[in-house]
């Protein structure tokens, strides 16, 4: 190979791979680098003046497909003791349950009202939970420079992902959502989400995307902003002191477990 091709190959590789994958094939590998076996985290929830902060337990099923998730908050004094557990569910209608410490309560919330926000954040309850390849269709819409600088120097596939069924578009709120996804690790960093008007609603961008698991080349993005355009607020998750792949057990994503306080 002469020098020319060599430089003609580097330079048109993420347009060959592009070609040479169909847009599911990419979002299959965006799942397999972002689905950690399992992790816990500490959380900071930044919406204008007021901060949340939690930890986060999230490990997958039995089933190797979907997850179950705990989030238990500590700050601010009115939350402290607060739980979400969202287990998913082949059916695609997300078990979310909410533990309330002062009223010694279990409330469930339903698949039509998970869309509704995150305590009180930009995020909503099903942008807490994982997305899953066959609960969308997909398009690729072209190929481009990655947006914001932390991915600038990478190339994005642009991808349309279309609920698959209205069990999905229900829990989500969400007509379509389009991705930015980088070529090199297949991690999104950027997102625009749609309502089910088909307007654009929500716009998410992803950073810090680290490998916290080596051996088996697994990503986090570590720090999530996301902006309602419609009320004009904006939220910043932030994840620290990450620790992957230590044991959590199953119990942990109980109604039992969810019901325990410090």
């Amino acid at each position: 190979m002469n020098k020319l091709t060599l430089v003609l190959t580097v330079l048109l590789l993420p347009t060959l791979v592009l070609a040479a994958m169909n847009p599911r094939e990419i979002m299959i590998k965006n799942d397999e680098a972002r689905r950690v076996h399992e992790f816990e985290a500490q959380c900071k929830l930044t919406t204008g003046e007021k901060i949340k902060n939690f930890t986060l337990y999230r490990k997958v099923q039995k089933d190797g497909i979907h997850d179950s998730t705990l989030t238990r908050f500590h700050e601010p004094a009115e939350v402290r003791n607060e739980g979400i557990l969202i287990v998913e569910n082949a059916t695609g209608r997300n078990d979310v349950l909410l533990y309330l410490p002062n009223f010694k309560k279990i409330r469930r919330v339903e698949s039509q009202q998970q869309s509704g926000s995150f305590m009180g954040s930009a995020f909503s309850y099903s942008d807490i939970a994982a997305p899953h390849v066959d609960d969308y269709t997909y398009k690729t819409l072209r190929e481009e420079k990655c947006p914001g600088a932390e991915a600038s120097a990478q190339t994005c596939a642009v991808i349309e992902c279309t609920p698959a069924n209205d069990d999905v578009k229900e829990r989500t709120g969400y007509s379509k959502t389009v991705l930015w996804v980088r070529l090199d690790n297949y991690m999104w960093v950027s997102g625009d989400y749609y309502d089910t008007d088909g307007t654009l609603f929500k716009k998410l961008e992803a950073k810090q995307i680290k490998m916290v698991d080596t051996q088996n080349q697994k990503w986090l993005a570590h720090d999530l902003v996301v902006q309602n355009l419609k009320t004009k607020d904006y939220t910043h998750l932030e994840f620290s002191k990450v620790k992957v792949n230590g044991g959590i057990p199953d119990s942990t994503f109980t109604q039992q477990n969810l019901q325990k306080t410090n």
